[in-house]
């Protein structure tokens, strides 16, 4: 009884049965390996090539690295992910190697058939301009045109919510859209599954550095980046989450959802009439709002 009703929980994890790529962006040791860096490699279709890897940026004091910084909101992400049933293939977990270069990156993700692909960067911009981005590939240089228009869709959720955990748009590229369309990033040139770059402020600016330095700010950045991996897979949206059907020792059936806490999905079930999540079943819940609790009286028998 309890083997079968671990496994309806698992099955109804929202990210159940999916495979996403987290590519950290740049490494920890590029800057001491010029040459192997800065070697040119495939970066799209029509013979398109350019350096394997950059070093990437850094804030003006140095402090803080954004290969330093790639890592730790990916491996966050991958926690996040992982609590929401998917299998996470990651690029890196730490961060003292070199590389890899731009095309074995985007190979991670095409030899794992991810259903998505997310890369993760802060930007150097112009120590002025503040704000995040995130980045879709154009057809012009894709190996697979095919990805272009999911990719953008993926890159519009992302943007979505990186907003609704009160991140701004980049003030300084975009024209304030906070989503751009390019052809000269090799990792979404040749990936053959949906990709997104997101940049996720401007450590060269000081107010954008001082949040992207918070762990604080990185979990939230990392919910965000699950919700829009939920959003662009519509595996389970929070308000439309299927019930999972449990049955306790005495035979009361409830409806269970996947717990949504404060920041987001925490990927846990709570199957209890006691939670505020849980209840009876009863005809016509639809969603964690609607689903009554210990307060709606005692559970119903389970009908034949």
């Amino acid at each position: 009884m309890i083997a079968s009703a671990l496994v309806a929980v698992a099955a109804a994890l929202p990210l159940a049965g999916t495979t996403v790529h987290v590519d950290a962006g740049h490494n920890g040791a590029n800057g001491s390996h010029p040459a192997q860096i800065n070697r040119q490699v495939p970066a799209g279709a029509g013979g398109y090539r350019k350096a394997c890897d950059t070093t990437g940026a850094q804030t003006n004091d140095g402090r803080l690295t954004e290969a330093t910084f790639n890592l730790d909101v990916a491996r966050r992400l991958e926690r996040r992910l992982a609590r929401l049933g998917a299998r996470v293939v990651m690029t890196r977990t730490t961060n003292d190697g070199v590389g890899p270069c731009v095309n074995e990156r985007a190979a991670i993700g095409n030899r794992a058939h991810a259903d998505l692909a997310l890369s993760i960067h802060a930007d150097g911009g112009p120590p002025g301009g503040r704000g995040f981005h995130v980045i879709a590939p154009l057809a012009d240089r894709a190996v697979r045109p095919a990805i272009v228009a999911p990719s953008l869709g993926f890159a519009r959720a992302l943007r979505a919510r990186l907003q609704g955990i009160g991140l701004r748009r980049s003030s300084y590229i975009g024209g304030g859209a906070g989503l751009v369309q390019r052809a000269d990033l090799g990792g979404l040139n040749l990936s053959r599954v949906p990709k997104a770059f997101v940049e996720l402020g401007n450590m060269r600016n000081a107010a954008d550095a001082r949040l992207l330095e918070r762990t604080s700010q990185r979990d939230l950045m990392a919910v965000a980046l699950a919700r829009a991996v939920v959003a662009a897979l519509a595996t389970r949206a929070q308000d439309t989450a299927p019930l999972v059907l449990l049955r306790d020792i005495v035979g009361r059936s409830f409806a269970c959802y996947p717990l949504v806490s404060d920041d987001g999905f925490d990927g846990k079930h709570r199957c209890s009439d006691t939670e505020r999540n849980c209840g009876p079943r009863r005809t016509g819940v639809k969603s964690p709002r609607d689903a009554p609790t210990h307060q709606d009286g005692p559970p119903e028998p389970l009908k034949k």
